[in-house]
């Protein structure tokens, strides 16, 4: 399964990407807006993440550009609070207080229902 991670901290991204990785998972994650773009554009994943450090016109962009792409395309959101953006349409919220495992939870869920979204 290829994820496509998408979030503004480069160190933040890696980690997650690579904890990812070593769960068996193909991770794209753009280190910049254009290249984040251009991934979405290439529709070459299965499964989106959006991190709560992209700010909220860009995942809103983002968002409107998945939708285009990839309509059944699970999308999960990273966020920091338990009442996330209700503005932000995404299929499962992660907090990411709960670590990196809770990441992998929600992907695996999306795994055994068929990639389907949840909508």
């Amino acid at each position: 399964m290829t994820v496509l991670l998408l979030g503004k901290h480069l160190e933040l991204g890696l980690y997650r990407a690579e904890y990812l990785r070593s769960h068996g998972h193909n991770v794209v994650f753009p280190e910049s807006m254009p290249a984040a773009v251009a991934a979405i554009n290439d529709g070459s994943y299965d499964i989106v993440i959006l991190s709560y450090s992209l700010s909220h016109d860009s995942v809103i962009e983002l968002r409107e550009l998945i939708e285009q792409s990839c309509p059944n395309c699970p999308v999960i959101t990273l966020t920091e609070q338990s009442w996330p953006d209700q503005r932000i349409e995404s299929d499962k919220v992660v907090l990411v207080s709960e670590g990196p495992e809770a990441l992998l939870n929600a992907i695996t869920h999306f795994e055994q229902k068929g990639l389907r979204r949840v909508k």
